[in-house]
């Protein structure tokens, strides 16, 4: 139960007392001040019989130096997975999302979207820039003081201060919103950026999974958690779109592993996905094309009164074909 360096060092003491028998008040208690072991003077009750578990520091009871009791048994992650899942719990839908998408970099690391960069990086060396001999001038900037007496005369004899421009450098040309022609005219001041993305077929459905900050790759869970809505709250969405034969064909639509091919664009049209992406992810969605755009509340939510925090996610359909981002 304590480490053998310690026993050792018990040992030593008990030399002393021999040595000390006649004079213990001379002991000075070195050992039990440095170590936490018993000294001299403590081990002379002792003697004869054994030395107290408690006499021992509790460092020097900690130690093992041994394997034996350890078995991999006790190594365990009970504590670690039921504090994740309390935290899951805790969290909303699309905090839940995030969450098991860092997750599954651990559980299934050979599924993870990263890939090398398609051509070799350099990591060495400042890129070369050639300069102007305009640029190599040894003239100095005035100092602050001058400016400050340049600015006192100025403002004595009454005159306006114009500063000089040394140079005119050319205005930068405005950057080109790609497919703005696929927007109404009365919208183009109001957006910032479209954003393409891959058009397999799962475009509508990587066009929100990128605006929930979950990455366009996750539109294949995106379908499975469409499809758990639907199945948890089954009877309202058959109500919703007017029976189970609607029902079933969105449903099967979601499946990743039968109709892949039916892509989201199918269904955005007739304004019924868009209900469901609204409700699972207490979002506002916007549906943009030119012919008819939608808009998309949760059913079973309110929006915050604040309209500041409002979760607007917006796509459009362009060229009648397929979903881009809005921003």
């Amino acid at each position: 139960m304590v480490s053998r360096y310690a026993l050792n060092e018990i040992s030593v003491e008990f030399e002393r007392v021999r040595h000390l028998k006649d004079s213990l008040s001379s002991c000075g208690c070195v050992l039990r001040t440095t170590l936490g072991l018993p000294c001299a003077c403590e081990l002379q009750r002792y003697d004869g019989g054994s030395i107290p578990l408690d006499a021992v520091h509790m460092y020097w009871r900690r130690l093992n130096f041994s394997d034996q009791g350890l078995c991999e048994a006790e190594v365990s992650i009970k504590e670690e997975i039921d504090r994740i899942h309390k935290r899951f719990e805790e969290l909303d839908v699309c905090g839940k999302v995030t969450f098991k998408s860092k997750l599954r970099e651990f559980a299934f690391p050979d599924e993870t979207s990263m890939c090398p960069p398609p051509t070799k990086v350099k990591t060495k060396g400042a890129p070369k820039k050639v300069m102007k001999r305009s640029e190599r001038s040894t003239n100095r900037d005035p100092s602050y003081w001058e400016y400050v007496d340049a600015y006192h005369s100025v403002q004595n004899s009454n005159t306006s201060v114009r500063p000089i421009a040394s140079s005119f450098e050319p205005l930068k040309p405005a950057r080109m919103i790609p497919m703005l022609d696929q927007f109404p005219p009365f919208m183009h001041g109001f957006i910032e950026d479209v954003v393409d993305v891959k058009a397999d077929g799962n475009c509508g459905y990587r066009s929100v999974s990128a605006l929930l900050g979950i990455g366009e790759e996750c539109w294949a869970m995106m379908r499975n958690e469409l499809i758990k809505e639907l199945g948890k709250w089954s009877q309202d969405y058959i109500k919703i779109f007017g029976g189970t034969e609607r029902y079933e064909q969105l449903r099967l639509s979601l499946h990743v592993d039968g109709l892949s091919k039916v892509s989201m664009d199918k269904w955005m049209n007739i304004t019924d996905m868009g209900y469901v992406i609204a409700s699972r992810y207490n979002v506002i969605l916007v549906s943009l094309s030119r012919q008819q755009s939608f808009t998309f509340f949760p059913l079973r939510s309110r929006p915050p009164a604040d309209s500041a925090a409002h979760r607007i996610i917006c796509v459009d359909h362009v060229f009648g074909s397929y979903f881009v981002q809005v921003h």
